[in-house]
């Protein structure tokens, strides 16, 4: 170890207003210098990047073929310029640099582009790349994950702008290794302003998180507080893996752990330990198994020494000169806090186990995991990354010209694309386009700042030959990135005959069941404006629905239900919703019906059968239809957020298009922090937790009791009960009625619920609708009396969905309910 008279000592210093920072322990021949930049690709986008990279080239390209050494580099948020040599070398090499950014050698400009993708060509961003595209996205440090795509389109103008942006002396800092600077030295650099790292962007809506990938092994990437003990973290985590994965039972060959400042307060970990395809499932469960122990378990003391005592032996080494020197240039262009040699022994001697398992719960808990195709973690807190989207764009539809493609769709709108595949959607909107690459022959591929990519290949599409300009004329031109022709054979050949496009599926309403004599199609409760404006609404006379439905913006409860009713009336019409909306672009109201019809629209398409039972056909324009509600609904709720409405219906969105339990969790809480006791969305949030969508048996009837629960009495919310109990009758072998008849407990709880409502009663637009509810659980649960009592209530109206809607034949089968406890 270093005495202390050994100890490095960094200077701090001034050249022509550029700080710089010195230590001795330089080479035989004399100095390293390195001059850094604080500008690098995170700072570009997508579709102009390179461009930092580009300005690196030109200004080397000035300096020659000198005898001494000198190199370039760029990174996520730094640009470098590297020389050994003595003295006068140094001086002249930085001398060249700055001369060179002063003034680029723009004459270079088209031969550094072609070195440039000739260097490309060789480079691939690695499982590193990938785990930070998934992260970040197509922007900012998940720009590491893709090419230099913009290369092609820098002017002298850019790089010109570009340098005098960026390469200036607020922006700079200089480490020198080998003394004080060498006499005559200068850093004629322009005038500037130091830029601070970037705000990181996230493609992640939760961690931790993993995604799928065609990779040979396992990758983690993670997000730390910058300090030692997130250091000494990293160098714990390689030993373990390579104890386990290499050692112990020869998983893998190759495991790496890397930690790397991102900014001034924040660090990257990132992981890998490759593995045959054979050993994926085994290579994947130790991997995590490792994460989650040294997160749980403290780590022994004797085992962090270790550590420590690696990384106080690097600190013994001749390179440390060079790397305390360029940390703290590095400090100093970020604005974090500079140690001295002794602070870094003084934080690492003053470690715990504590300091360490802390970093290891951070990593744990912001992981970003990369699984091969076909595994996943087996730890249940791994929530799938997204790799789609959850909205689609409302447009015009184009449908494939080979029909043997199968249920695919374009949408291209005034607001973005999307396209379909089944009910998976890739929407890229055009205010979030990262790039756009534009090939002479029209194909496009669109990417969106989420990462999301759309490829369009207009010769697939029938009635697509006008997309490209179409597209190119909504989208910012400085995200177009001209791409080179592609050979023929990469172009795919147009159909000679196009099938003819396939009649969209629509009903104009609901499937209507005839009424045996005596029963009417009621309401759900006695409202005299609402039963006047629905033939309005049926007829497509639609401006008295609107008035309706902006009358009722203080009463959550009352919009629920009228935008129920209305949807269904005008089932059939939401092309003229469309066109309303279009004239009417801030008007919540006209949004909330729009997306509210088309999903009344698409379930009447699917019908309430069975997925089993469902053609794929009609499951195509089921989706297709639906995905076309979530833009208004989106906007609805933009426009009112206080309103939990359009949630309650985003969750119907969410369930029909499978965008999972993250996405329908999210809404969900969406809804909550609006209404907390909303009807009609904890009536949707109880289908979502049934176990024939995204939860079971248990969790929803766990839902149910926590709604009666924190139901208020008189409060028809206590009706998720029997919602819960019948959902989960209606699905069991036994059927209802044994499911019901043979539990006394649940029982109980159900008449408990039902006193709980009816003791203090009072006006509800569900009243009718909570007295089918209990009324058929009584039934199937063989309590005639209390049935009775609730379908009594209930009269001689039918209400859709639960408790009859599920049965072939529903008024038949309310009718025997009603006979069979004793009412006519």
């Amino acid at each position: 170890m270093r005495n202390g008279e050994d100890c490095v000592k960094v200077t701090r210093t001034e050249i022509d207003g550029v700080p710089v920072f010195w230590a001795s322990g330089g080479t035989a021949d004399g100095y390293r210098v390195a001059l850094l930049f604080r500008v690098g690709q995170s700072d570009e986008t997508l579709a102009r990047s390179g461009i930092t990279h580009l300005v690196e080239h030109l200004a080397l390209h000035r300096v020659g073929q000198p005898e001494h050494h000198y190199n370039g580099t760029v990174d996520s948020v730094t640009t470098a310029f590297f020389t050994e040599g003595d003295g006068d070398e140094v001086v002249r090499f930085l001398g060249t640099v700055c001369g060179a950014l002063r003034e680029p050698p723009l004459d270079r400009l088209e031969a550094e582009k072609q070195i440039l993708r000739t260097e490309a060509a060789g480079r691939s961003p690695g499982a590193a790349g990938r785990l930070l595209l998934w992260r970040y996205g197509a922007a900012g440090y998940g720009l590491q994950g893709y090419e230099e795509l913009g290369l092609p389109a820098h002017t002298a103008e850019d790089v010109t702008a570009w340098t005098a942006r960026w390469f200036t002396r607020a922006n700079a800092a200089l480490a020198v290794v080998g003394g004080p600077p060498p006499a005559g030295l200068r850093l004629d650099l322009p005038d500037g302003a130091r830029v601070p790292p970037p705000a990181p962007t996230s493609a992640l809506p939760q961690t931790p998180a993993y995604f799928n990938s065609q990779v040979n092994g396992v990758g983690l990437s993670a997000v730390v507080p910058r300090a030692t003990a997130g250091n000494v973290f990293a160098t714990l985590l390689q030993r373990r893996l390579h104890r386990a994965l290499r050692l112990d039972d020869a998983l893998s060959y190759n495991v790496q752990v890397g930690y790397s400042p991102r900014d001034g307060e924040m660090a990257h970990i990132v992981a890998f330990a490759d593995g045959l395809a054979e050993a994926h499932p085994r290579l994947t469960q130790e991997f995590v198994d490792e994460i989650e122990r040294i997160a749980d378990e403290p780590v022994p003391d004797a085992e962090l020494r270790e550590a420590v005592s690696i990384h106080r032996a690097r600190l013994d080494q001749p390179e440390v000169a060079g790397a305390l020197t360029m940390s703290s240039c590095w400090n100093e262009l970020m604005g974090a806090p500079d140690r001295t040699y002794e602070e870094i022994l003084l934080d690492l001697d003053g470690l715990t186990p504590g300091d360490v398992r802390e970093v290891a719960r951070t990593v744990r808990d912001s992981a970003l995991l990369m699984v091969p195709d076909g595994q996943e973690p087996h730890v249940d807190r791994y929530v799938p990354a997204p790799g789609s989207s959850v909205v689609a764009v409302r447009g015009e539809t184009f449908d494939r010209a080979d029909p043997e493609a199968g249920h695919l769709h374009l949408i291209v709108g005034p607001t973005g694309v999307t396209s379909m595949t089944g009910p998976s959607l890739g929407t890229v909107r055009y205010d979030s386009c990262a790039a756009v690459l534009a090939w002479p022959d029209g194909a496009r591929a669109l990417i969106g700042l989420d990462g999301i990519t759309v490829h369009i290949e207009p010769n697939r599409w029938i009635g697509a030959d006008g997309l490209p300009a179409r597209i190119d004329r909504m989208v910012p031109a400085d995200r177009v990135v001209p791409m080179p022709a592609r050979p023929d054979e990469d172009i795919p050949e147009r159909p000679e005959t196009a099938p003819a496009r396939p009649k969209p599926g629509r009903r104009r309403s609901a499937p209507r069941f005839r009424l045996p004599f005596g029963l009417r199609r009621g309401t759900a409760w006695d409202d005299p404006c609402l039963a006047a404006v629905l033939p309005q609404v049926g007829a497509g006379r639609l401006d008295a629905g609107l008035e309706l439905l902006s009358r009722s913006r203080p009463l959550p409860e009352l919009r629920g239900f009228y935008l129920d009713r209305l949807s269904r009336a005008a089932a059939g019409h939401s092309d003229r919703l469309d066109a309303l909306a279009a004239a009417r672009p801030d008007d919540p109201d006209v949004h909330l019906w729009l997306g509210g019809t088309l999903i009344r629209e698409a379930w009447n398409v699917r019908g309430g059968a069975r997925a089993k039972d469902v053609t794929e056909e009609r499951f195509a324009q089921f989706w297709l239809i639906l995905a076309g509600a979530g833009e208004p609904l989106y906007r609805a709720a933009e426009l009112l957020p206080e309103d939990p409405v359009p949630w309650n219906c985003l969750q119907l969105h969410a369930m029909g298009l499978q965008l999972g339990r993250l996405e329908l969790d999210r809404i969900w809480r969406e809804l909550k922090d609006r209404h907390g006791g909303l009807y009609c969305g904890h009536y949707t949030r109880a289908q979502a937790l049934c176990g024939k969508w995204c939860g079971s048996d248990a969790e929803v009837l766990e839902f149910a009791e926590s709604a009666v629960e924190a139901a208020e009495p008189g409060d028809p919310l206590t009706a998720m009960l029997p919602v819960a109990l019948l959902e989960n009758g209606i699905g069991s072998e036994d059927g209802v009625k044994a499911y019901l008849s043979s539990r006394p407990e649940t029982h109980a709880a159900l008449g408990a619920a039902a006193d709980k409502w009816l003791t203090h009663m009072a006006d509800h637009p569900r009243t009718r609708e909570a007295h089918h509810l209990f009324g058929a659980a009584f039934y199937y649960a063989g309590d005639h009396d209390r049935a009775r009592h609730h379908l009594s209530q209930a009269g001689m109206t039918l209400t859709d969905g639960l408790p009859w809607g599920y049965w072939p034949r529903p008024a038949r089968t309310y009718k025997e309910a009603r006979r069979a406890v004793g009412l006519r």
